[in-house]
């Protein structure tokens, strides 16, 4: 129990550093690792006191969009963590556009919802990207 306790607790450290190396714009720490290590242990709690009580109260949205709204519960957690640790901050940001060939993307502006929800994705994918990749 304690073992994977702890193994929980440094994916959620490595997710969260390469989050913010892949998102340095819109994730941003200050306090190096300890504030690293704090929000790793605060999403670890979160993730085993708080969330099955936020999927229990969004329970019938899941099972009317047939889990299509699981990422509310992913964003109330992120919320909740940026609430807990102080100097972890999730900012809004501007995305600069793409011009590439024959894909143009033009410049487009990220509320403070947007961003959370932008972090959330990258964070997900690679606490489950670490997940699969050190799985027994």
């Amino acid at each position: 129990m304690l073992r994977l306790l702890l193994r929980s607790i440094a994916i959620n450290l490595a997710g969260i550093f390469l989050a913010a190396q892949i998102l340095s714009p819109v994730i941003t720490y200050v306090g190096g690792y300890q504030t690293l290590l704090l929000a790793a242990l605060a999403i670890a709690a979160v993730n085993l006191f708080v969330r099955p009580v936020v999927n229990l109260l969004l329970l019938p949205i899941h099972l009317v969009t047939l889990g299509l709204f699981r990422w509310i519960s992913n964003i109330i957690t992120l919320y909740l963590v940026t609430w807990l640790v102080p100097n972890l901050r999730i900012q809004p940001f501007v995305f600069p556009g793409l011009n590439l060939q024959y894909v143009i993307i033009p410049p487009l502006s990220f509320s403070p919802f947007a961003a959370f929800l932008v972090a959330t994705l990258v964070l997900t994918l690679t606490f489950h990207f670490l997940y699969w990749l050190l799985q027994d």
